[in-house]
């Protein structure tokens, strides 16, 4: 085992059993200046890997649960390194282009195809003895580009990074059809919790979907929109939208245009007509919207109601990081 430089703040300290992750905040653009790290955000599950350097491992997903089984197959070849390693990535499934997507993740899982997966790993927080998080971001990634190139396993990616140049970053990969970028800020430190140094700029299309139901809470608390699109000749359901619904008056008008009682799913079918613009973040397998947000009401049919207010905001889109469990 061949001895590594660590940084000067790097801090000695037991293998943790636990990690807090740094949690990107959402932005509607790439942050501007050479002062910012920008890597593609690859669409799969956030996965944290421990290595105890004895040959176990642990796949820990972002909301705690132990992951190990579904996803150990990227790390067979680094399990006999004889390090001990806390890795934060993505677990994903890259095309032939290197693009990823939700999708194929779940074919690769469904069909039980292990060696689809690949792990992208963009941030080193403990090697050998010694917590990383307190050292600036470049000097985790070099140390894990080392780290990662000695190793040397296929299916363990380095997410490499460019400095400043974010909104070319962002058009190239919106060109490709990838789901966004991440963008960190130069010399800032592992954070543990949600940070505005890290912030995720998603790629988005907005398009025009009929409203066929919807689910409630309760009283003025509405839980989910139903939406569908025309496709030759039918309306087909796209799935449900569940952002983006304050300050547009929605719940009083879906009251005023339901027409029957709850179906087995827990929706409430309405009157056909309202049409709605959604903003949504790509589509999965099958057509379904992907983390719709509602931007504005179209058209919608007579009732008592004044028609509704609209407006177009990006901030709505901050909402979708309580729900984002990737």
């Amino acid at each position: 085992m061949q001895n590594l430089t660590f940084p000067s703040g790097a801090t000695p300290s037991a293998l943790p059993t636990t990690i807090r992750l740094a949690i990107a905040s959402s932005s509607a653009r790439p942050p501007e200046g050479d002062d910012w790290l920008h890597e593609v955000k690859y669409d799969g599950h956030r996965i944290v890997a421990v290595l105890d350097g004895r040959g176990g491992l642990k796949l820990i997903s972002r909301n705690g649960h132990d992951r190990t089984p579904l996803f150990r197959t990227p790390f067979r070849d680094l399990l006999s390194c004889g390090r001990e390693i806390v890795l934060d990535g993505e677990i994903a499934v890259p095309d032939d282009r290197g693009v990823t997507h939700i999708g194929h993740l779940q074919d690769a899982l469904d069909g039980r195809q292990p060696d689809r997966l690949a792990y992208f790993a963009f941030d080193l927080l403990y090697l050998d003895g010694h917590d990383l998080r307190r050292c600036p971001i470049e000097e985790r990634k070099a140390l894990l580009r080392r780290v990662l190139d000695r190793v040397r396993c296929p299916r363990l990616v380095f997410v490499d990074h460019v400095l400043g140049w974010g909104a070319e970053l962002f058009e190239h990969v919106r060109a490709i059809g990838a789901e966004g970028i991440v963008s960190k800020r130069a010399g800032s430190l592992y954070s543990g919790k949600a940070t505005r140094d890290w912030r995720k700029t998603k790629c988005h299309a907005t398009g025009r979907f009929i409203v066929t139901g919807f689910q409630e809470l309760g009283p003025n608390r509405i839980e989910a929109l139903h939406v569908a699109e025309g496709r030759d000749g039918e309306v087909v359901g796209v799935g449900q939208v569940r952002f983006g619904f304050a300050g547009k008056r929605l719940w009083a008008i879906l009251h005023e245009l339901r027409v029957g009682s709850l179906d087995r799913a827990g929706v409430v079918p309405i009157e056909p007509g309202l049409v709605v613009r959604v903003k949504y973040f790509g589509r999965y397998k099958g057509g379904a919207i992907r983390d719709g947000v509602l931007v504005a009401i179209i058209h919608q049919p007579q009732t008592r109601l004044a028609p509704a207010w609209s407006c177009d905001t990006d901030a709505v889109i901050a909402e979708m990081d309580a729900a984002d469990g990737i």
